[in-house]
């Protein structure tokens, strides 16, 4: 971006902000007919030994501290809206069920936070996002003789510094609170296989893989006064490997050992497999390894986990699958389903993942949210290489530098490693987007993370980067570039100068986007259609195949609705994003669908239009800027008192003022007629300049450091709607006027000379009178600025007759006050400073503003 369009680009986006608060009614959602797929026995690890019991349902909800508020909800199911409130479940355990195993409590997802009670004692707490999680239930606050109550405590509210995902979200999806998962009670047997680790490691010279797998046994047998069986201490593990067709035993072993109670043991034991079946997407075959507890012929326990062999590792020149030279062709994924947010049917979950495959993709990146555990079953059963991401971008520098933060987000991915540990299909994670290569406090961030990342699983690390400025950091093994509204050939020196500091296996573009904000045109020469967005990603994937890149993710496969309004996207009243290679209702397959899967499926070219060029500019400005200057003619002939009212006003305002300090005669009519018109040229050139600013991906960022949709969604709603643009500005602007009026006058207070209220209405509408003057600009304004040859130079003219307007209006005032000017303009400063000061503290607080500003200004090098 040139530097004049940076700096006009900052320069514009200097507004009044406001914001409105309400406490919106709480409404749950949940899925019509939702059934947990508990016939997926591997998936929910149920066994000859092992069994759940679903704990989805009716659940009792009320506000916390408010039981009288008590209504029944469904689970899973979500909120929008802030708040605590105590979620509560009553089940029931026989005797022998109590004393016969180890129960867990199982959450596949809530949010944000948590305190977990049994029966009114609190068991575990949960600091925050929807990861899944694990309790074990003590089995001394278990009752067999009547309800158990499970009782969650759950707050929900993001905000700017203490949460994961952060409050800023940049096409981000729609984020509820609630219990928005499946929660389910699993019956282990006393003695049982209570972790399980499996690595795998292949020798392609040898063509051999070896599993190791790290047991950790347990006894929770306890002795009642009453018993007389001797007690179980000698016990035999087995393992057993299975290959992909399911029958064949390809390797077992057996090791007796001895265990009493309440003691545990490690075993660990390494099987080689001979000539194995390698995962890949092309052939997405895994084995089974079966891990067995017996004690003689008794079988104890049971555990299966479904294992791929497979090898994905970098190198300088390429990334190796199964050490092949491999490149990712990859589609980010972010659940979104209307208001029901990432809330899904296994079916829709099976359905969209099978829509990946088919299209012709061979990876998966979980963009911008924690998937449900069952994508990551779906990804290794239909061959796609699942990269999931910690839900964090755009992270201001203070708050990477913070050791609080850095701390939490440490303990959050504890958690996220923990949850997907048992899927061997799990072999990349993101550490987030939107990163600064320039940012040494993002770098310091990645660096102490990445490291605590791999001392707890052995994958690659991927970040990803705004724009193309990448740079080495210690432990990250992928560098990722983002890539928005601009074709991937305006990158290709950059991206060829990334290649040779890092190598070509190690960079590929993370997230490609493209708004297609106008629709169906007739060709792609017409910016942000569906035309275009096709061609976008056309370049996108033959310079990915010319220049050897690792791989890329297109951005995205569905279009998803998120919690801000987006201006570069296109107003929609429901938030929807339409960035998605096919709609959000699954229907409809846009060009940009076909074009990329015929690509990757070999199949026939599909032709993408070029057009001719469409003229954007609105109609209604320059029959509104005709009007004004019809209205303005008309005034001029109306006779000569307007013409030397405005004479003086705008040549000798000093007089002009004088006179209306003085009451001498000035119409009202004029003045009238005259505030209508400056309220109509005002609202004209903030029309204007709101379209022409539609799409730009600075003011989109800009506006979102201030964490409020309400801002949000006005601004694209009038950035979008030209003439709905001209009418609320131009109420806006009556308002305001209104408001200095009534400010001036309560200011007089303070001064001796007695100040009408029809002098303050003078001064404020004829103090304004030479934004008249733009009447012309406003017919053409946006047609020079989509011209993009002179706006820094327009803009700085703008702020500058917006600061003369002020200068003349400080004028006016000191001039009806009959008071020394400095006092005036000592008070006028202190008081928008005193303004400016109040907002800018209100969204600090709220909000992180300065912060996230100084970010974006980074970002897009403007500081």
């Amino acid at each position: 971006m040139p530097l004049k369009s940076k700096f006009f680009l900052f320069f514009t986006t200097i507004f009044v902000l406001f914001n409105l608060s309400v406490f919106p009614q709480i409404v749950f959602r949940d899925l019509p007919n939702y059934k947990i797929n508990t016939s997926d026995l591997l998936f929910f690890d149920i066994t000859d030994t092992r069994q759940i019991i679903p704990l989805n349902g009716i659940w009792k909800v009320y506000p916390k501290n408010d039981t009288e508020k008590s209504v029944n909800i469904n689970v899973p199911s979500v909120f929008k809206g802030s708040g605590e409130f105590i979620f509560q479940k009553s089940f029931k355990l026989t005797e022998n069920q109590i004393k016969g195993n180890k129960i867990d409590l199982v959450f596949f997802g809530l949010n944000y936070s948590a305190d977990i009670s049994l029966n009114k004692i609190i068991i575990y707490r949960h600091t925050g996002g929807d990861l899944p999680f694990t309790v074990r239930l003590p089995r001394d606050i278990l009752k067999s003789d009547g309800d158990n109550v499970i009782s969650v405590s759950l707050v929900y509210k993001l905000d700017s510094e203490n949460t994961i995902p952060l409050k800023q979200r940049f096409f981000f999806p729609q984020n509820f609170g609630g219990l928005i998962r499946d929660v389910y009670l699993h019956l282990i047997p006393n003695i049982n296989l209570q972790k399980t680790e499996l690595s795998s490691s292949i020798d392609f010279k040898g063509n051999k893989a070896t599993v190791t797998i790290n047991s950790q046994i347990v006894n929770n047998q306890f002795r009642n006064p009453g018993d007389t069986l001797p007690e179980l201490s000698n016990f035999t593990f087995v393992t057993q490997i299975f290959s992909p067709d399911g029958r064949t035993i390809s390797v077992s072993d057996k090791k007796d050992f001895e265990l009493k109670r309440n003691r545990e043991i490690q075993i660990k034991n390494s099987l080689t497999i001979s000539n194995p079946v390698l995962w890949s997407p092309e052939n997405p075959q895994s084995y089974l390894v079966r891990l067995e507890i017996f004690s003689g012929e008794n079988l104890i326990d049971r555990y299966d986990q479904s294992v791929a062999l497979f090898s994905l590792t970098v190198s300088k020149e390429n990334l190796l699958l199964n050490n092949q030279p491999f490149n990712i062709n990859g589609v980010t994924y972010i659940p979104s389903f209307k208001t029901f947010g990432s809330m899904m049917t296994y079916a829709q979950m099976e359905s969209d993942i099978m829509k990946i495959k088919d299209t012709g993709f061979n990876s998966v990146r979980f963009a911008k949210s924690i998937p449900h555990p069952y994508f990551l079953k779906l990804c290794e059963t239909y061959g796609l290489i699942p990269i999931i991401e910690v839900p964090l971008a755009n992270i201001p520098e203070g708050l990477s530098n913070s050791i609080n933060f850095t701390a939490r987000v440490k303990n959050y991915l504890n958690l996220l490693i923990d949850a997907y540990s048992k899927f061997s299909a799990f072999s990349v994670l993101n550490l987030g987007s939107s990163f600064i290569q320039k940012s040494e406090s993002h770098r310091s961030f990645l660096n102490n993370i990445s490291s605590f990342v791999k001392s707890k699983r052995n994958v690659l690390v991927a970040a990803s980067f705004f724009r193309t400025e990448v740079d080495e950091v210690d432990g990250v093994d992928l560098y990722g570039i983002e890539i928005f509204n601009h074709t991937i050939n305006d990158f290709e020196n950059e991206i060829k100068s990334i290649q040779e500091k890092l190598g070509k296996g190690r960079l590929f573009i993370s997230e490609a986007t493209y708004t297609a904000s106008i629709g169906q045109t007739d060709g792609y020469v017409n910016n942000y259609s569906f035309e275009a967005q096709a061609k976008f990603f056309e370049d996108l994937l033959n310079f990915s195949e010319q220049n050897n890149l690792a791989g890329y993710f297109v951005n995205t496969m569905f279009d998803l609705r998120g919690d801000y309004a987006s201006l570069t996207s296109g107003y929609d009243e429901d938030n929807v994003y339409r960035i998605g290679l096919i709609t959000e209702d699954r229907k409809q397959e846009r060009l940009a669908y076909k074009v990329v899967s015929a690509k990757l499926r070999n199949a026939e070219r599909v032709t993408i239009p070029i057009g001719a060029k469409k003229d954007d500019a609105p109609m209604i400005f320059i029959v509104t800027g005709l009007l004004l200057a019809l209205v303005m003619g008309v005034l001029v002939n109306s006779g000569k008192k307007f013409r030397d009212d405005a004479s003086r006003a705008l040549l000798r305002p000093y007089n002009f003022f004088a006179d209306v300090r003085d009451q001498r005669i000035i119409s009202a009519y004029h003045s009238i007629y005259l505030a209508i018109v400056v309220s109509l040229v005002n609202a004209l050139i903030a029309a204007n300049v709101l379209y022409y600013l539609k799409t730009s991906f600075f003011f989109e960022k800009f506006l979102l450091s201030f964490g409020s949709p309400a801002i949000m969604s006005a601004v694209s709603y009038l950035a979008w709607h030209p003439f709905n643009a001209i009418v609320w500005l131009f109420v806006i602007t009556i308002i305001v006027l209104i408001i200095l009026m009534l400010l001036i006058k309560a200011a007089a207070f303070f001064v001796k000379t007695k100040v009408y209220l029809s002098s303050t209405f003078f001064t404020v509408v004829w103090s304004l009178l030479p934004i008249v003057l733009l009447i012309p600009v406003g017919i053409v304004l946006y047609r020079l600025l989509n011209a993009d040859v002179a706006n820094l130079y327009i803009f700085i003219s703008l702020i500058a007759i917006k600061l003369w307007l002020l200068y003349r209006l400080i004028k006016g005032i000191y001039v009806i006050y009959d008071v020394n000017p400095s006092t005036v303009y000592f008070y006028s400063i202190v008081f928008i400073l005193g303004v400016m000061t109040v907002v800018t503290v209100y969204y600090e607080v709220n909000s992180s503003v300065v912060e996230n500003i100084l970010l974006t200004l980074k970002q897009f090098n403007i500081i």
